[in-house]
């Protein structure tokens, strides 16, 4: 039994095959619809042709492309009743002028006045019950037709959802540059120290030698009395 990721494997196969290309190709495989199920020649009657049928079927199946026997059913219901439909409308157009022959034999073998041409009224109400039969088989083609095409697109819906979308690359965040040591420390020393805590400082050129060490000597308190009084001493 194929597991979840081989189905999903090939109904993307599926919509990705193109069918026969060249005109003769697409000549031979029109016909592989009629050669299974509803399809078979006996559908084919009266003055329709398997080639137009073929060409239907064909039309359909390329168009939804089923992937699976549940959705080449339903492709087949729409290729059914639309084919039906098509019928149908042949057959009102023998219908009108059946009940039109009729009303004309009606109303000579009854020796009944002909004021002009059997009308669209004058044929229906001759057999009207036909043409209610008729809409009955009309509706119903309608309503299959319908159904199976809901179901179709939902199955459709379903499957573009149930496929996993390709995984798209991560944005790259960009990055906060952290300080290295030697930034930190140079952050921590203070650049312009004040003059007063500087250290050592250098003696002017100008300064006699008792102001170049009171200047290189920090000032402290308490310390000028006891330097005062070793000069005293």
């Amino acid at each position: 039994m194929p597991s979840p990721k081989q189905i999903a494997a090939n109904r993307r196969n599926a919509q990705k095959a193109t069918g026969p290309r060249t005109a003769a190709g697409k000549a031979t495989s029109r016909f592989n619809a009629l050669k299974h199920g509803i399809f078979a020649t006996h559908q084919v009657m009266f003055d329709e042709t398997a080639e137009d049928l073929a060409d239907l079927a064909a039309e359909y199946h390329e168009h939804h492309r089923p992937s699976n026997p549940e959705e080449r059913f339903l492709v087949d219901t729409l290729v059914h009743n639309e084919w039906r439909l098509r019928r149908m409308r042949r057959v009102e157009a023998d219908l009108w002028r059946t009940a039109t022959i009729m009303f004309e034999v009606h109303n000579m073998v009854n020796d009944l006045p002909i004021d002009g041409p059997c009308t669209s009224g004058d044929a229906f109400h001759t057999d009207s019950l036909i043409f209610e039969r008729l809409q009955r088989v009309v509706s119903s083609c309608e309503r299959s037709y319908h159904r199976a095409r809901k179901e179709l697109v939902a199955r459709a819906h379903g499957r573009r959802t149930e496929e996993p979308e390709p995984a798209q690359p991560a944005a790259q965040q960009p990055q906060d540059s952290k300080p290295t040591s030697e930034e930190l420390a140079s952050f921590r020393q203070n650049p312009h120290p004040s003059p007063a805590n500087a250290w050592p400082r250098q003696p002017s050129p100008f300064q006699t030698p008792k102001e170049a060490i009171d200047a290189a000597i920090p000032k402290q308190s308490g310390s000028q009395p006891a330097l005062a009084a070793r000069e005293t001493s």
